[in-house]
């Protein structure tokens, strides 16, 4: 049975069963995450189940939303699509929340009564989940991808490698020539007729 969540609700009163919960939000309603995306189109669609694990409560479940963002490449719109899990650990302070160890799940602060709002609870989450840098994923897609540098198989067949060093005629034909001999040039042969004093 999956019931909706209200838009503010006490954790601990909803661990005491084993149902689990839903919500569908507008992404208009996280004012935070509007300063990163183009608009307030799309939505959050969250599936969770509370419990409890000695004396605190979590909640675990799976968030899924479209953001539509700006692409670096080309600056133009482009959707960046999140389907991932999420494990929260409620707690009473922001001082219990820095006792937590390494290892907890993530904390997230109650108020003062107890209670938390549905948007709070996620949109700390939401933004982490935004890519570090937004591109397309497929190149193709991008309106940038006409300026992009290919180099072609032709190209790409005539190189052997790595560029050779930039050295004056003369002395790439010593280098060969010494090469030719078997012999390797001591580059600090030059220092010998330096006058120091």
């Amino acid at each position: 049975m999956v019931k909706p969540t209200p838009s503010r609700f006490n954790p601990d009163l909803l661990a005491r069963d084993s149902t689990q919960y839903s919500v569908t939000l507008p992404l208009g309603q996280f004012s935070r995450l509007q300063e990163f995306l183009l608009d307030d189109s799309g939505e959050l669609n969250a599936t969770f189940r509370f419990s409890r694990r000695k004396k605190s409560v979590l909640v675990a479940g799976t968030l899924k939303t479209s953001y539509r963002l700006e692409c670096q490449r080309c600056l133009e719109p482009m959707q960046a699509d999140i389907d991932e899990p999420f494990e929260f650990v409620f707690t009473k302070s922001l001082e219990e929340a820095q006792a937590l160890p390494d290892t907890s799940p993530d904390p997230v602060v109650l108020d003062e009564n107890g209670q938390i709002h549905v948007v709070d609870l996620f949109e700390d989450e939401l933004i982490l989940h935004l890519p570090t840098v937004a591109r397309h994923e497929q190149i193709e897609e991008c309106e940038a991808s006409g300026h992009v540098l290919f180099i072609d198989a032709a190209q790409a067949e005539s190189m052997d490698g790595a560029p050779e060093p930039l050295i004056g005629q003369q002395e790439q034909s010593e280098q060969k020539q010494s090469d030719s001999k078997g012999e390797r040039k001591n580059p600090f042969d030059v220092l010998k007729n330096l006058d120091l004093h």
